[in-house]
């Protein structure tokens, strides 16, 4: 080839790498960051935490005892990954400390818990966003409203004083301006594939109960939400203090299809006609549930 050709043959080729390199490849991060960060998210809050948590079976059953904190540890990992599935974000969180158990901290790598250091285990916190709220669980709450979540759900058990095996009141408290349509999704899905249908509950479904603004202090997490037009959901579908929910939660393959069926549940929702959020006009001016200012956590 004379010295001519192999010049313009090498400009040619230079000219197109050029516009190659200016345009991203299929399926890179490039052309797909508008894309993942427009994607809805969903926060989901293990509840409680390890020193502190919550409910608990009074007795091991098949060699488990179950406990609120330790089991959403474990099987949230399940819930993240229905959703995640169905094309949405979803970040797990929750209020403490990483675990100090091996096993425990196995289970928050896998399901990447962020943990936001709560700096005492109990007493109530004012938000950071919504001042004139307060609750235990607001740090979780503040969580969810700064990264912009399109719902939160707060992954729960129930539990009483000693052993039953009676229908219980299963529930999916929910915020009142804006979560009714995620718990009816919740509870469908609960009632169409758990409730009664392995774990007992005497024929009882799991009915949505508002969390009222005008409730106590401890409504204040809900209420934040609720002032940032977050639709927002507390689990509390299981009792643990009852024998035929712990049967059920104690095999594995049960417990991660009732985190599933949560995932689907909200999924559901996510995937519905929604009305316009319900926000709070002015933090300023005190409504039905504000309760003065507290300390910052």
């Amino acid at each position: 080839m004379k010295p001519v050709c192999r010049l313009l043959v090498a400009l040619l080729c230079a000219a197109c790498c050029a516009q190659c390199a200016q345009q991203p490849r299929q399926g890179s991060l490039a052309e797909n960051a508008p894309a993942l960060s427009a994607r809805p998210l969903v926060v989901l809050d293990i509840g409680h935490r390890f020193g502190d948590e919550g409910a608990a079976s009074p007795q091991a059953v098949e060699g488990k005892r179950l406990k609120e904190t330790s089991f959403w540890y474990e099987y949230c990992y399940y819930t993240k990954k229905v959703i995640e599935a169905a094309g949405y974000r979803c970040i797990v969180c929750n209020r403490g400390d990483e675990p100090a158990d091996p096993r425990m901290q196995g289970f928050a790598r896998r399901a990447g818990v962020v943990h936001l250091h709560q700096k005492q285990k109990s007493g109530r916190y004012a938000s950071t966003v919504h001042p004139d709220r307060f609750s235990a669980g607001q740090i979780s709450a503040d969580f969810a409203i700064r990264q912009g979540a399109a719902c939160a759900v707060f992954l729960h058990h129930n539990g009483l004083a000693g052993w039953s095996t009676r229908g219980e009141n299963s529930s999916v408290l929910y915020n009142q301006y804006n979560g009714r349509q995620l718990a009816d999704s919740l509870c469908a899905a609960l009632n169409a594939e758990v409730l009664n249908h392995g774990m007992d509950n005497k024929g009882k479904p799991c009915t949505p109960s508002v969390r009222r603004k005008a409730a106590a202090p401890s409504a204040g997490w809900m209420n934040a939400c609720d002032d940032s037009g977050i639709p927002a959901a507390v689990i509390e579908a299981a009792y643990l203090s009852n024998a035929n929910h712990v049967a059920y939660l104690v095999n594995d393959a049960n417990a991660r299809k009732y985190a599933e069926c949560i995932g689907r549940g909200i999924v559901g929702f996510l995937k519905s006609t929604r009305p316009a959020p319900h926000l709070r006009a002015d933090d300023n001016v005190p409504d039905e549930g504000s309760f003065g200012r507290s300390i910052k956590y």
